[in-house]
Order: C-alpha cells, then structure tokens, then sequence
C-alpha cells in the first residue's frame, strides 16, 4: 500500500520566530558597536591629553628659568576659548627670547588642545576654508605651581560623550577633584548629582630635584 507524503515546509509561526530571533541579534549587535564606538572615541581623547600634559611639561622642563611665565606669575593659569595665548613673533631668523618661548609654548599647546595644530583645508585659493582637525571637546588647560617651586601640576578637562560622576571626596588622589574646568557651562555640572561631561587628566611633575626654580 503506497502512503502518499504532504510537502513538509516552515509554518509562519517559525519563521516570525526566526525574524524575532535574528532581529533581536542584530539589534544587540548595533547597541553594542555603539558603545564600542563611544568607548573608543573615549579612549583616543584621553590619550591626547595625556600626550599634550606631557608635551607642555617638557617644553617647561626645558625652559625651567622661566616656569612663572606659564602660570602669569600667579599659581594657576587656565586657558579655554575666551583666554587663549597669541602667537609670538620669532622663528629661525629671530629666535624667542625665554621670555617669549614660554608665551610661544602656551600657544603651541593650545593649539593642540584647540585643534588648531591640525586642519582641513576645502577648496583652494582664496575660497579654500579651514577647520580644526584633532583636538579635544571644549578643551581646558590648566597649570599650577607654588612660587619658586619646581613641582608643576598640568590639568586637561574636556567634555566627553556620557555624564560620570565628579569628585570623590574620599579621595584625595582623583583627578575629578581638581578644579579644572569645573565652572564651564559646556559641561553641564549637576551639584545635587556630583555627575557632569567633564573629563580631567592630572600629571603632576617635579622639574628640579633639590633645586629653587624662578
């Protein structure tokens, strides 16, 4: 006796099933590159500022005479958008006194924290136009040193992509303590909270061991 076969096949529940199934992989998959992406992005602008704090460090290692002419004379000295050092007028014909090479370095460093060291050129000639490339976002730098003191405090605050909690007190050592930046509106400070976009990086150095630095 010959039994006769239906046509096997999926039934529509299986495959909304493998729709659902599939769709929620995939979903995961774009949730997790973003975070990847952030992290990443994170992690590049970190490592700037640690490249530009240690980058002014070394200019005023070199420069050691000098060192109050990178804080103006006082303590602290903070550079952001609205007090940004002008560029000196010496180069290779007319070196920079040591005065002016402190003003030159501010400027240099700046820059590099601005962006500004690296741009995009559009079109040419007259019409080309300019943008900053590089960089950090809504960068702050700021110096500190004690009066003839050799020991240097170079600070870097930045807004990063995702709020994060600012400032433990139960900690001396964070970096998050440190004032830097910490009164830019750019960074959305939340007091009740303690949390804000701001990001800070401290490198501490002593640029003369046993000696008086003017």
């Amino acid at each position: 006796m010959q039994l006769s076969r239906r046509p096997r096949g999926f039934t529509l529940v299986e495959v909304m099933i493998t729709v659902f199934v599939v769709a929620i992989g995939l979903l995961s998959a774009a949730a997790l590159q973003a975070v990847s992406k952030k992290a990443a992005f994170e992690a590049v602008q970190r490592s700037s500022a640690n490249a530009l704090a240690q980058d002014l460090i070394e200019r005023m290692r070199s420069n050691r005479g000098q060192l109050a002419l990178y804080v103006s004379g006082g303590s602290t000295l903070s550079l952001d958008d609205s007090n940004s050092p002008g560029a000196q007028n010496c180069d290779s014909t007319t070196p920079c006194s040591a005065a002016q090479l402190a003003a030159h370095d501010l400027h240099q460093w700046w820059r590099g924290l601005d962006g500004a060291a690296e741009q995009i050129v559009a079109g040419s000639g007259a019409s080309a136009s300019r943008s900053n490339a590089g960089g950090l976002r809504s960068p702050t730098g700021c110096i500190t040193r004690a009066v003839n003191s050799c020991r240097v405090v170079v600070a870097i605050a930045w807004r990063g992509v995702s709020l994060s909690a600012q400032g433990d007190s139960d900690n001396v050592e964070d970096p998050t303590n440190n004032p830097c930046g910490l009164t830019r509106t750019s960074y959305e400070w939340d007091a009740a909270a303690r949390q804000s976009y701001r990001r800070v990086l401290v490198v501490e150095a002593n640029l003369g061991e046993g000696q008086i630095c003017p």
